[in-house]
């Protein structure tokens, strides 16, 4: 009888801490997320939501050379896909940085093939680490940035 009043205890005090342990990870469990991206490897999400889809996409790094120009390093990765149109495609790039620089994104609209469009996607970088949205639509590209 004393065990089967301690199993019953046991197994009482373990449900709790599951049910409790599940409701504080569905209550923090989005900025732990966020945490967690902070210090991973860059992604960046790109929702495309034009009415074309988008060819030739890449994303690369913006270093300065020594005059303070801002330029292109050699650390690039292209998006060999495309990137459909009313879709949602998250990417995580392979890059090198030494020191500190920037991460754009280029791609092309089928509107102009002649002129691929470029946006800064992470205005500042040591690290090469977090994310970033971006939203592509008919007539404005914005982005939200979280990277560091």
């Amino acid at each position: 009888m004393k065990w089967n009043r301690i199993s019953v205890t046991i197994a009482v005090f373990d449900a709790v801490l599951i049910i409790a342990l599940s409701i504080t990870a569905a209550t923090v469990g989005p900025d732990v997320v966020k945490l967690i991206q902070q210090f991973g490897s860059f992604t960046v999400t790109v929702d495309n939501q034009s009415d074309y889809d988008l060819f030739s996409v890449e994303t690369g790094v913006l270093t300065s050379d020594s005059t303070g120009q801002i330029i292109e390093s050699s650390s690039k990765e292209s998006f060999e896909q495309g990137i459909s149109s009313g879709t949602k495609v998250k990417i995580s790039p392979e890059l090198s940085l030494s020191g500190e620089g920037g991460i754009y994104l280029k791609y092309t609209d089928p509107r102009d093939e002649s002129s691929p469009k470029t946006v800064g996607i992470c205005s500042y970088t040591e690290s090469l680490s977090g994310h970033s949205k971006v939203i592509i639509t008919n007539d404005d590209v914005s982005v939200a940035e979280n990277c560091s």
